[in-house]
């Protein structure tokens, strides 16, 4: 019994060693990254961007669907620096996204506080001139806590690129729908 319960003992440090350097080893960033063109001056699409509140008609209704507990809140200025978007959900969990530059035609940057009262994000819509209208792109990059962070970092990502790319897909349709006709 007792030599059993040692092996059970050393084993499970063993384990815990083993995922505690793991975890350390691996790379607790992420970095996640889609683009859209849009047929659509960047003029005519700032404005979505630049307003979180402009966003319930293409990101935030997408957050919806994945999580029907969501509660959204704004504050600050309607649009532009200091315009703040906070959210809470089963499925999504909490977080606050702030633009803190903001420049008609190409684009906004913002710092995010994901599962947490602290930055632990930023990212940026640039919108970008093309032949056929304007490449709008979302990044967002952060740093989920050490050890056990590394093991996330990739779902994260791959959660925030899918997210981004479905969003992005709607904003094409809603800001071409409301194309002027020639």
């Amino acid at each position: 019994m007792k030599r059993s319960l040692r092996i059970f003992a050393v084993g499970f440090v063993t384990i815990s060693l083993i995922t505690l350097l793991i975890g350390l080893l691996l790379p607790s960033e992420w970095e996640a990254e889609r683009s859209e063109v849009i047929l659509t001056p960047a003029e005519q699409i700032f404005p979505r961007v630049a307003s979180f509140e402009l966003w319930e008609s293409w990101a935030t209704a997408k957050m919806r669907e994945a999580d029907p507990t969501l509660q959204v809140e704004y504050s600050g200025p309607e649009s532009g620096v200091g315009a703040t978007f906070s959210w809470n959900g089963e499925k999504m969990g909490k977080g606050r996204l702030t633009i803190t530059r903001a420049e008609p035609g190409q684009g906004i940057w913002y710092d995010a506080a994901i599962q947490s009262d602290k930055i632990n994000g930023r990212g940026w819509l640039k919108l970008e001139p093309t032949a056929e209208g304007t490449r709008v792109t979302w990044n967002d990059q952060g740093d989920l806590p050490p050890v056990y962070g590394g093991y996330f970092a990739a779902m994260v990502q791959q959660s925030l690129e899918a997210q981004f790319a479905s969003a992005l897909k709607k904003l094409k349709e809603v800001s071409e729908g409301e194309r002027p006709q020639d």
